[in-house]
C-alpha cells in the first residue's frame, strides 16, 4: 500500500489529518493557554457535560482522566434531555464541534434554566451566537474538519477547564508528553508500507472487532474505537468493559459456532488497570481465545496517564483509516448521519 494508491481513495484527506494530528495538539495547547473563566469554583458540587458524536469523545476522556482526582460527580449526557439534579452548583458544559448540534442545545437550554453555571465548547454555530448574547463561558475551536478529526482540539480546552479548577493530578507536562508520543506515533503509522496499524487492520479485516478494556481509564479509548471502526472504516464494532463483561457477557461466548472465523478481539490494557481486572482479563483470555479468528493485546505507552490513554487513540485512529483503504472507502463521508440529519430536519 503506497501513498499515491492511498490519496486515490482518500479524497478528502483524513491521512493529512492523521498525520497532523500532534500539530493540532500543539496549536491546542497554545489556543488555550490564556483561558479565562468566569465560573465561581466555589459554587460547584456537580459537573454535567453534554456532547454527540465526535464532540463527546474528549467529554468521555475527561471524565475518565479526571476519575481519581475530582472531588465532585462528573457526567456525561448524550441526549435532549439532562438529570433532574443539574441545579445552580451544577457546571455544565456544553461540546458542540458545529456549534449547532440539536441534543446539546436542547440540553443547554434546560441547564440554563435551571441556573447552571455553563461553558460551551465550539467552532461556531448557534452555541457560540448564544454565549455571546446570553453571556457566558466559552472556548472557541478551529472548524473546517471531520469533528472525530478534531479531537485535540476539543479535549485540550477542557483539561484546561479541569485544570484551573484543580480538578485534575497530573500538570501541563503531561500535555507535553502526549505531544511528544504522538509525534513519533505518526512517523510510525504513517510508513504505508509497514506499521503496527496497518497491520492490525489487515489481520482484522472481513471480521466483527470486539474491544475489551477495563472500565475506567480505558472505557472511554474503547469507545473511541468502536467510533472510528464505524466512522472511519464504515464497519461496526462492539465492546464492553471489565469487570462488567466477566459477570455476564462471558457466557454468550457458548454460542458462536454461527460466528466462527468472524469474531477479532481486541483487548486494551493499561499498566494502571486494577489488578484483579488484569487477572480477569487474563482469565477470559485464556477462556475466548481459541473461539477467535484473531486475539490482540494493546498496550499503552508513556508515562502519563495521559499519554498513555492517546497512545490507543491514535493506533484507532490509524487502524480504522487503514481498514478503510484494505476496501477502498473513503474514510471521511458519513454519508447516513448526513442523511438522517436531513430526514429529521424534514420532520
Amino acid at each position: 500500500m503506497d501513498l499515491s494508491s492511498i490519496q486515490s481513495v482518500d479524497t478528502q484527506n483524513m491521512w493529512d489529518l492523521l498525520k497532523d494530528f500532534p500539530d493540532q495538539w500543539a496549536e491546542a495547547i497554545r489556543l488555550t493557554d490564556d483561558i479565562e473563566l468566569t465560573i465561581d469554583k466555589k459554587r460547584i458540587r456537580t459537573i454535567c457535560l453534554v456532547g454527540m458524536g465526535g464532540s463527546v469523545t474528549g467529554a468521555k476522556l475527561i471524565q475518565a482522566y479526571s476519575y481519581y482526582s475530582c472531588p465532585y460527580p462528573v457526567t456525561v449526557v448524550q441526549h435532549y434531555e439532562i438529570p433532574k439534579w443539574v441545579n445552580e452548583q451544577t457546571l455544565f458544559i456544553g461540546c458542540s464541534f458545529s456549534g449547532n448540534t440539536e441534543e446539546t442545545l436542547s440540553a443547554l437550554t434546560q441547564a440554563r434554566a435551571k441556573g447552571a453555571q455553563v461553558i460551551g465548547i465550539t467552532s461556531g454555530g448557534e452555541l457560540m451566537l448564544r454565549a455571546a448574547k446570553e453571556e457566558f463561558d466559552y472556548v472557541k475551536i478551529p472548524g473546517g474538519m471531520p469533528p472525530r478529526a478534531a479531537l485535540g482540539y476539543s479535549f485540550v480546552p477542557l483539561f484546561w477547564i479541569f485544570q484551573h479548577l484543580d480538578f485534575l493530578d497530573e500538570g501541563t507536562d503531561a500535555l507535553d508528553e502526549t505531544h511528544r508520543l504522538l509525534t513519533e506515533q505518526s512517523e510510525l503509522y504513517s510508513k504505508s508500507s509497514d506499521n503496527e496499524a496497518l497491520s492490525l487492520a489487515t489481520d482484522i479485516n472481513d471480521t466483527l472487532p470486539i474491544i475489551y478494556s477495563d472500565a475506567i481509564t480505558m472505557q472511554p479509548v474503547n469507545l473511541r474505537w468502536r467510533q472510528q471502526f464505524g466512522e472511519n472504516a464504515k464497519t461496526l464494532a462492539y465492546g464492553n468493559t471489565l469487570p462488567g463483561m466477566s459477570h455476564n457477557e462471558i457466557v454468550g461466548w457458548e454460542r458462536i459456532v454461527h460466528l466462527t472465523g468472524r469474531l477479532s478481539v481486541l483487548m486494551l490494557v493499561d499498566e494502571a488497570d486494577n489488578e484483579r481486572v488484569k487477572k480477569r482479563m487474563d482469565i477470559v483470555r485464556e477462556l475466548i481465545e481459541d473461539q477467535t479468528a484473531s486475539m490482540h493485546l494493546l498496550r499503552t505507552r508513556g508515562e502519563s496517564r495521559l499519554a498513555r490513554m492517546f497512545s490507543l487513540i491514535q493506533l484507532a485512529d490509524w487502524t480504522s483509516f487503514y481498514l478503510a483503504m484494505l476496501n477502498n472507502i473513503d474514510p471521511t463521508p458519513v454519508t447516513k448521519i448526513d442523511l438522517l440529519k436531513s430526514k429529521l430536519a424534514e420532520a
